[in-house]
Formats: C-alpha cells, sequence, structure tokens
C-alpha cells in the first residue's frame, strides 16, 4: 500500500520542514536538483550525467526479514555477498564530482553499516563534494557512537527501516529486539541536540500492514524523534505475485532520475533491478558517464518511450512503479486518509 500523497502522514508542513533540513547549506542546489528529479522524466531529457549515483556498499545483510528478496534461494545464488572495495568507490566518487553529481546512496540491497568502511566512504564523498549522502539502514549494527561517527563524517539523510512496534517489529526485524532498536533512536537524537546539528536528517518508514492497527501510536512513538514517518507500501519483492494489472502507457522515471552502480562494479538498470537481471553496464572498466549514455540505457528508455518496458524488461515487470492501485480510507485515530493498495497484491508481511 501507498498513502495518497494529498493525505500523507506527516503533514505537508512537517514534510517542508524536513526538506529545508536536508537541502540546509545548499538550498539553491537542493531546489535545483528537485527540479531536475522530477521534471526530466516528464519531458524524457537525459542528463549530462546523472544527479543521483545509488552506490551500493554493501550487497551483504544482518538480517532476515520475511518479505525480503535477500532470504530467498534464488538471490543467494545470483548475487554474491559482498563489500565494495575502496579504491572502485574514490572512482566512482572523483567522476561523480568531475560533473556536479549532487546526492549519493550508499545502499541498495545490503547493509550500509556492516561495511568497515561505511565512515571512511561517507568522509571522503563529502569531502570530495557530494552535497547530499544518504543511506538506508535496519538500525541493526548502528549504534550511537557509530551514528556519531556518521554525523562528523557529514551524512546527511539517515533512513530506519522500524517495521511495526514490539513484537510486531521483533518478528518482522529478526533478530532485532525492539526496545534497544527503539532505545538507539532516541539516542542519535540526543548525539544531534548535543552537537546542534540538523544532519542527518532521520525519517523512520514502515510497511503499511505492520502498522495500520495502530499508526496513532506508531506516530506518538517517532515524532519526538524523527524529521520524518512514512508508511510504505508492501513490494512484491519476492516475486509470487501472478494477476498482475499493470498501469497502461506507463513510462519509467527512474532511468532519468538516477545510475544504480552494485558492490561489485555492475551498473544495474535501476534500483528496483535486485537480481541484476539487465545489468546495463561495468563501473570497473568503464566511465559512469558511458553507461549513463550507453546502449544499454538508452535501449532500455526507448522501450519505455514505446510504453513496452514491463513486457521486454524483465526487472519492469516485477516492479511496483507501473503497477495499478485502488484506493482504501484508513483511519489514523479521528483521522481519515485515504492508502492506494496494489491491485492484487496480498496485505500480510512475507506473502
Amino acid at each position: 500500500m501507498k498513502i495518497n500523497k494529498d493525505q500523507v502522514i506527516p503533514s505537508r508542513w512537517q514534510k517542508l520542514t524536513f526538506d529545508y533540513k536536508r537541502g540546509s547549506g545548499h538550498l539553491l542546489a537542493f531546489m535545483r536538483n528537485r527540479f531536475r528529479w522530477h521534471y526530466y522524466p516528464r519531458l524524457h531529457y537525459v542528463s549530462r550525467f546523472p544527479d543521483h549515483v545509488d552506490v551500493e556498499i554493501s550487497s551483504a545483510c544482518n538480517m532476515k526479514c520475511p518479505m525480503c528478496y535477500t532470504i530467498t534461494d534464488e538471490f543467494k545464488q545470483k548475487i554474491k555477498r559482498q563489500f565494495m572495495e575502496f579504491d572502485l568507490f574514490k572512482k566512482i566518487i572523483d567522476e561523480c564530482v568531475s560533473y556536479g553529481t549532487y546526492s549519493i546512496r550508499l545502499s541498495l540491497r545490503g547493509e550500509t553499516f556492516i561495511h568497515k568502511d561505511a565512515i571512511r566512504m561517507i568522509r571522503y564523498a563529502k569531502e570530495k563534494g557530494i552535497r547530499e549522502v544518504s543511506t538506508l539502514t535496519n538500525n541493526l549494527a548502528l549504534n550511537p557512537a557509530l551514528f556519531e561517527e556518521a554525523m562528523k563524517a557529514g551524512l546527511d539523510w539517515l533512513t530506519i527501516s522500524f517495521d511495526g512496534l514490539g513484537d510486531t517489529y521483533e518478528s518482522i526485524r529478526k533478530p532485532a529486539k525492539f526496545a534497544d532498536s527503539y532505545g538507539k533512536i532516541k539516542e542519535y537524537k540526543c548525539i544531534k541536540v548535543k552537537a546542534h546539528s540538523l544532519k542527518p536528517v532521520i525519517k523512520v518508514q514502515s510497511v503499511w500492514p505492520a502498522v495500520k492497527d495502530n499508526a496513532q501510536e506508531y506516530l506518538d512513538a517517532f515524532r519526538p524523534y524523527a524529521d520524518d514517518i512514512a508508511f510504505n507500501p508492501l513490494v512484491d519483492y519476492l516475486h509470487v505475485d501472478e494477476d498482475i494489472q499493470y498501469l497502461s502507457n506507463f513510462t519509467c522515471p527512474v532511468l532519468y532520475q538516477r545510475l544504480v552502480i552494485g558492490s561489485d562494479g555492475m551498473a544495474l538498470l535501476c534500483s528496483n533491478d535486485e537480481f541484476c537481471m539487465h545489468p546495463v553496464g561495468d563501473a570497473n572498466i568503464e566511465p559512469l558517464h558511458s553507461i549513463w549514455h550507453g546502449e544499454g540505457m538508452t535501449g532500455a528508455r526507448d522501450i519505455h518511450l514505446r510504453h513496452k518496458g514491463v513486457e521486454l524488461l524483465g526487472p519492469c515487470g516485477h516492479c511496483y512503479l507501473p503497477r495499478k492501485t485502488q484506493p482504501v480510507v484508513e483511519h489514523i485515530g479521528d483521522r481519515k486518509i485515504v492508502v492506494d493498495k496494489y491491485i492484487n497484491r496480498p496485505d500480510k508481511v512475507g506473502a
């Protein structure tokens, strides 16, 4: 499920506050980046170089969540559990900086903070001139001391996946314990306050089915400590859905927004190609500029301009973006919200 943007929680004012904190220090560049992010796909305009690059530094994870593709035999057979070498990371960052890339994200399929050089990588990217460095974490390896190191290194945005409360959280985010994980998030806020730092902005997110019965309690638990709170759709990461209905005339925006490099240096079609079904280059031997304008990316864009992505590109058939949704009215306390539910998508974690 996904919450309709017109009735999103938190409020639009809170979202604007989050974006202000996120872009603080370079607000004009941030606004320019946001314009490009939203309008280049609409105009089908291919920039000279991507404004955003996903640089997965770890394909390995330290959790076993029931809805995650990393626990499947298919993933274990196809994707090597590994960490990006620092020299490759430097090569990628140096090229990004030379073209003025605005942001990088250090996560994709694995857990960032189990990489021994995670802090060093954050620091290198920031010192070289990347304006926004972000990452997703499951919060298991991260702790207050490591968080403080990341903050001092210049991490701009930290998203923490935190599905549900209490026993629900522990049943999903194995082997984490709710009290420990929640307590660490409280400490992160204290560290930021003590340092008088707006960053890293902290976003806490959950899949909607894990919180739909106590969404107000979830919001109350995290509002004092998080800069943003999001409820996300339960995506078919396990690739088990069969009767999928797709939007007609869908053209993917992601191909105009970002380039994705896996921990082995392979360039993936997009951030939703978790199994590297459609590689478009190899950053070990090719410049990112060549990959961005190469046959793989150009061919995929052309296919989408003909609205044939779902038919002709394997990752697109499994992707959540082209799927049809239907609005469902839900309640958080005495407030009604509209949730867009994927048609024929089970509303159960692990299904």
